[in-house]
């Protein structure tokens, strides 16, 4: 009897435990299917709001976490006997829990990556600087900030560029808690040879314009023999109150400034209606600007109903009309980039005959970087090179980061100078279009840095609604896109320019045969045509 007693109070205990440790199952179950829950919704979440997906994409991503869920559920709940299977099972659902987890906030977080970086590169709602303005002593002077200029005489330009010398002389006597004794001057040059002849001892130039003085032959060693003390922002409200109260009025150029309006007007819809990009960049390590020189001068021609694109480069240095100009007076296409992309994007319509859409900035020196992060890309060089101790045979090559940079700055190594350097620096963009819609590998091994450094290579004024619109369009049909480039071109010479109206700089004249022909191809895209090898 008492053995009896012992056999069901033990079997009272067994079941006892069982019941604790299935509590126990349940609780630690139920914990990594709400993880498991939490972390699939914050997926799905990000994957909504990113707005980039296709609704069947979105359907298939909401089914599959669904499923697994479920799946997970069976996995860790079915069945009642304790057995070696039900071990297995349990084992296979805890991997399999913890693997979505991971895997859905890996993917959350890379949605919500994107999404940022797209906010980041985007300008609508950045307020740029007006104007970035100099402040240069001579290389020998002492003086190595603006607090140690005390006393000094300084130089600055007047007539239409007085504001902004103005709002720069109002923050140095802020600065320095006096009113500084500043001379205005008719020109860039005048206020650069009163700087060297030692009539002020300091100058005050706009830092566009100081890359304009290095283009002539009588100041190209301007930065060997003045040295840079400061550089001092100008917003616009700044610029606003200074041509209120301007004080600067040494007579220019008579050539009184148009004011440049908005040039860019966006399309309805960008998955539906052809739309043209105007690609502009420089190829210096300097932060980029919506008012800067811009060394590069791609219209990207967009078809998204065919799925074309065309790439068209115009010279830097190409000789036009610089619509800042109340006369039409010509400048380098560079120099248009000074008075805002506005000028830049109303000088190329008036070239062409075309109402350019969007602009994007490029910094190609940044491209470094993302370059490396993508593996390198491969590109056809029609022309072997050497330059900056790389060489770059004819034929197929691939190219990392650095190369890459030098491939797409080069000029000096061919007879066509600028122009064969445009042509490289559209191989270099057409390259990592195809790199980063082809790779998804790559894609997904490096999408931090790929998308760190995507922000420092591109700003557009592309809203993001547009941009999850073309990125949803190629989702939904994974198109290829045919991408032809063609390059107009024009013969050298030396002329005055509006930017620079008292030395002459070298320029390329159009040759209009280029120009016209470059017209047709904008007109053929545009309206449907598909462009082939003998069109470009």
């Amino acid at each position: 009897m008492k053995h009896t007693f012992e056999k069901v109070r033990l079997d009272q205990e067994k079941k006892a435990k069982e019941k604790k440790k299935n509590r126990s199952w349940r609780t630690f179950a139920g914990i990594l299917l709400f993880a498991q829950a939490a972390t699939s919704g914050y997926a799905y979440f990000r994957a909504y709001t990113l707005g980039m997906f296709p609704n069947k994409l979105l359907f298939t991503f909401g089914g599959v976490l669904v499923i697994l869920l479920f799946l997970n559920y069976l996995l860790f709940f079915a069945g009642t006997k304790t057995n070696a299977a039900r071990t297995f099972r349990r084992f296979i659902a805890i991997v399999l829990s913890l693997a979505v987890c991971g895997g859905a906030v890996y993917a959350g977080n890379v949605m919500d990556k994107v999404n940022k970086t797209v906010k980041e590169i985007t300008i609508s709602d950045k307020a740029d600087a007006a104007a970035t303005m100099n402040v240069y002593v001579r290389y020998d002077d002492p003086a190595q900030n603006i607090e140690e200029c005390k006393g000094y005489s300084f130089g600055v330009i007047g007539g239409y560029d007085g504001p902004a010398s103005f709002a720069a002389v109002t923050k140095i006597n802020s600065r320095l808690g006096t009113q500084v004794n500043a001379s205005d001057f008719a020109s860039i040059s005048e206020v650069a040879d009163a700087l060297l002849k030692n009539n002020v001892g300091v100058a005050v130039i706009e830092h566009n314009y100081v890359e304009i003085l290095k283009e002539t032959d009588q100041y190209s060693d301007f930065g060997d023999k003045a040295r840079l003390i400061a550089t001092i922002e100008i917003t616009h409200d700044e610029l606003t109150q200074a041509e209120a109260s301007n004080p600067y009025s040494a007579a220019g150029t008579a050539d009184k400034p148009v004011e440049i309006k908005t040039a860019t007007g966006k399309v309805e819809n960008v998955d539906l209606e052809p739309f043209i990009v105007y690609i502009s960049g420089s190829d210096t390590r300097e932060k980029m600007f919506t008012i800067s020189r811009s060394d590069v001068n791609i219209l990207m021609v967009v078809n998204p109903q065919t799925k074309q694109i065309l790439l068209l480069n115009t010279p830097r240095d190409f000789y036009v009309p610089n619509p800042r100009s109340s006369y039409g007076t010509k400048d380098k296409l560079t120099h248009l980039g000074i008075y805002g992309v506005d000028c830049s994007i109303t000088g190329l319509e008036n070239l062409y005959g075309c109402d350019i859409n969007y602009y994007v900035q490029i910094n190609f020196t940044g491209a470094e970087k993302l370059v490396d992060d993508i593996g390198g890309v491969s590109i056809y060089n029609p022309q072997s090179f050497y330059a900056r101790g790389y060489s770059f045979p004819s034929g197929d090559i691939t190219l990392n980061g650095p190369q890459a940079v030098v491939f797409a700055r080069e000029r000096y190594a061919f007879a066509a100078g600028d122009n064969t350097r445009g042509q490289n620096q559209m191989r270099l963009i057409t390259a990592i279009i195809n790199k980063l819609t082809s790779d998804h590998s790559t894609l997904l091994l490096n999408y931090n840095s790929i998308l760190s450094d995507l922000q420092g290579f591109i700003v557009t004024n592309m809203d993001v609604k547009e941009i999850d619109t073309l990125v949803r369009m190629q989702l939904d049909d994974l198109a290829s896109w045919n991408i032809k480039s063609y390059a107009v071109s024009g013969s050298g010479g030396y002329d005055y320019t509006y930017s620079m109206p008292n030395q002459k700089l070298y320029v390329t004249y159009p040759d209009s045969s280029t120009v016209n022909y470059g017209t047709e191809l904008i007109n053929k895209v545009m309206t449907g045509g598909i462009l082939t090898d003998d069109d470009v």
